[in-house]
């Protein structure tokens, strides 16, 4: 992949495209393979090419949600994504899957939702518990401390209905200057 920022974001769009170019028969097929590769080379990449992977898993983990949003969020197609995704970044037995995938996937999923539009309030289709389950049992069962504790904190969203925050005022007295 190049180093330069335009055509590298570019270049993790276009491979994120393919899922919906290719035939639907395949499809599964093609996530599952990137799923592994991934999963297989994750620890391979150094630091000054992570950045480009972190940004192509983004781009595919869109474009997964984005499979769901065209078809009108039907909950097959909605369950297929899920159970691709609940193969590598959202397998919650696997421990040989790498913490640094686990983790932005964690990271960008509420993310990710909000990008395809299953935020909004009147989507109609599958309901957002549905889609919110991986990162529940995650966050329920996951053998590892650190990756509940990720999971529970993307729960916590407040971008998720349910977890709004209050409009607390802000008692803002001023600066009083430094006390001697």
């Amino acid at each position: 992949m190049t180093d330069r920022p335009l055509p590298q974001q570019a270049m993790c769009t276009s491979l994120a495209s393919l899922l919906a170019t290719v035939h639907a028969p395949n499809r599964a097929a093609f996530t599952r393979a990137f799923w592994a590769t991934m999963k297989r080379e994750w620890t391979n990449i150094d630091v000054l090419r992570m950045e480009k992977f972190l940004l192509l898993t983004r781009r595919v983990v869109g474009a997964q949600l984005a499979l769901c949003r065209d078809a009108a969020w039907a909950d097959d197609a909605v369950r297929a994504q899920l159970a691709l995704l609940e193969e590598v970044p959202l397998d919650v037995a696997d421990v040989r899957v790498p913490m640094g995938i686990r983790y932005h996937v964690i990271d960008i999923y509420v993310d990710e939702l909000e990008r395809a539009g299953a935020l909004r309030d009147g989507r109609p289709g599958v309901a957002l518990e549905t889609l919110l389950a991986p990162l529940r049992e995650l966050a329920g069962s996951s053998p590892t401390k650190s990756v509940r504790e990720k999971a529970r904190g993307a729960l916590a969203d407040e971008r998720l209905p349910g977890n709004e925050r209050a409009d607390v005022e802000m008692q803002d007295e001023g600066w009083g200057g430094i006390e001697d």
